[in-house]
């Protein structure tokens, strides 16, 4: 966890205030009248509100609607009382009605200072900070003037961070935008501790900037190309009049739901371009959906809504618990979501009769089977990991399932493990499966063919799994060779990767066109010897041309002969 702030606050802070507008260092000097008397005994308590302004979603224009906009109390924050040289003479934490209590000297000047950070090292743990990227990541603080405290009688101090809308553009602070972000992360945090009131979260910080746009280049001048999270960081578009998401709650929150399979739970998603009707990685999917499916959770609604363009005035929906999906099935994000949001509701749609709440969903993401399995993270294995710990729900969870079935080609059949066993729907292209094959270390090629028939990248097929089971620990030859069999790539433009996962975490491999591990980078061929234990490995394979999102390259299908030899 984070430590709370010395005495001394940070040397670069950003202020968004109603009486400061701009980033300043903290090196105030105190003056006589403002030092407070170290030797009284005497206090006084300051209470107040603490309240930020919300720019609600348009249900008619789908943009945000400036006209309505409402205030709402700042959640969970940290509020300190500083006196005139900085220093921290009182502490507090916002109430979920926004207001807080803090005691100080009588017969002194003290300032009302909160942090955009919500903190606990109670039970359930969590610190999360909103900080401004392209200002040395300062913390944002909403901050009321320094004003004596000379009476001896207790006072009231309340604050609000307003939007800084004059009716047609952002002219003034828009010092409520990291408080937004903010109070949607307080959502997922209370998500999360009414199911799990034991919870340790990984500290995490949240970038937003009135500078950050789709632009991709440097994070430091908001160059952040969109909203996404990596490695406990949150990057949050700004840009007025390009795209801003401090009030989409439901993209912060589907950001966060990718902090929480990868902290609280596992995730094994690629990334890369994704929409509701491609069909994609199953890995790909299963991120995706469920982080359009928590967002439904942790509001409550299952609408999701985005903004952007001039005036924030354009934007659009989707409903995570529309059944009606284009190219549904195992690959669909679209399919993903509607399962566990489904899972989730009370609402008794047509073949849905679950109604597990966040429960279920977070007990099945965070059990040590689902975050040591073997296979890969998917739509197979969390549903087979809900179904064993809901065996009364297993009928009616199949059914759900089932639902998402177009036709022959395009749906999911029952799921009876994290594998996807038998499961007969290859959305058109038959090397799809089986979902996953299974080779042994006994020299014997396994025929599987890499394609780009869905997208580059993380289409589904562009990478096929293996399922490899050691039974005795040693070095192996693992070998990919090209198969001429009137393919669309040549051998002469094919080039044969893999990857060794072990519980989902890399164990070997070559990828990329680089050799390693012992191996050769040959035309048409690779191999790698490699040093294995007695256990359960997924090998990916696939050709380079096919994930290395270079439009201007040749690619297509390649098909490879795999083998694995104890050397």
């Amino acid at each position: 966890m984070k430590k709370t702030l010395s005495k001394k606050r940070y040397l670069i802070v950003c202020i968004v205030s109603i009486f400061l507008g701009a980033c300043s260092k903290s090196d105030s000097t105190p003056t006589e009248d403002d030092t407070p008397d170290v030797n009284s005994t005497e206090t006084i308590n300051i209470t107040g509100t603490i309240q930020y302004e919300r720019v609600p979603f348009s249900t008619s224009t789908y943009g945000l609607d400036y006209d309505n906009i409402i205030t709402l109390p700042v959640r969970g924050a940290v509020v300190e009382a500083l006196d005139g040289a900085g220093d921290v003479v009182a502490t507090s934490t916002t109430s979920d009605e926004g207001t807080y209590s803090v005691t100080v000297p009588q017969d002194s000047a003290v300032q009302i200072s909160v942090k955009a950070q919500t903190l606990s090292d109670a039970t359930a743990k969590w610190d999360i900070e909103i900080r401004d990227n392209t200002n040395d990541g300062g913390l944002y603080l909403l901050q009321g003037s320094l004003s004596s405290s000379d009476t001896s009688a207790d006072s009231i101090r309340n604050l609000t961070a307003t939007t800084g809308w004059d009716g047609s553009s952002y002219s003034g602070t828009r010092a409520s935008a990291p408080f937004a972000i903010l109070d949607t992360a307080y959502d997922v945090v209370m998500k999360i501790v009414a199911v799990d009131s034991n919870v340790n979260m990984d500290d995490v910080d949240i970038f937003w900037s009135k500078d950050n746009s789709t632009a991709s280049g440097e994070l430091s001048d908001g160059e952040i190309g969109t909203s996404f999270y990596s490695g406990d960081q949150l990057y949050i578009l700004g840009k007025e009049d390009v795209d801003t998401d401090e009030f989409d709650d439901h993209v912060i929150i589907h950001e966060l739901g990718h902090y929480f399979e990868d902290n609280l739970s596992r995730s094994d998603s690629i990334g890369g371009a994704h929409s509701l009707d491609n069909i994609l990685d199953m890995r790909v999917a299963l991120g995706e959906g469920f982080g359009n499916a928590f967002s439904g959770m942790v509001s409550d609604d299952p609408i999701y809504s985005d903004t952007s363009g001039a005036q924030q005035g354009l934007g659009f929906i989707l409903d995570v618990d529309d059944n009606s999906n284009t190219n549904p099935g195992w690959y669909s994000e679209g399919s993903v979501q509607a399962i566990l949001y489904d899972i989730y509701d009370a609402d008794e749609d047509e073949g849905d009769t679950v109604a597990l709440g966040f429960a279920g969903i977070y007990q099945a993401m965070t059990s040590s089977d689902y975050i040591n399995q073997t296979s890969m993270t998917s739509i197979f294995s969390l549903i087979d990991e809900v179904k064993t710990l809901n065996p009364t729900s297993e009928t009616a969870i199949d059914t759900l399932v089932e639902g998402q079935t177009f036709d022959t080609n395009y749906g999911i059949d029952p799921i009876t493990d994290k594998f996807g066993t038998d499961e007969t729907h290859n959305a058109e292209v038959e090397s799809n499966l089986d979902v996953y094959k299974s080779i042994s270390a006994d020299a014997l090629p396994v025929k599987l063919c890499s394609h780009a028939d869905s997208q580059e990248y993380n289409g589904l097929g562009t990478r096929q799994f293996l399922r490899l089971d050691i039974t005795t620990a040693g070095s192996y030859i693992i070998t990919a060779d090209f198969v001429a069999t009137g393919n669309d790539i040549l051998e002469a433009n094919s080039d044969p990767d893999f990857v060794l996962y072990l519980n989902g975490e890399v164990a070997g491999g070559i990828n990329g066109g680089t050799s390693g591990n012992g191996g050769s980078l040959e035309v048409g061929s690779e191999t790698s010897t490699v040093s294995l234990e007695e256990d359960e490995y997924i090998l990916e394979v696939y050709d380079y041309s096919n994930v290395d999102d270079d439009e201007s390259e040749v690619n297509g299908t390649a098909c490879f002969n795999v083998t694995v030899t104890n050397s």
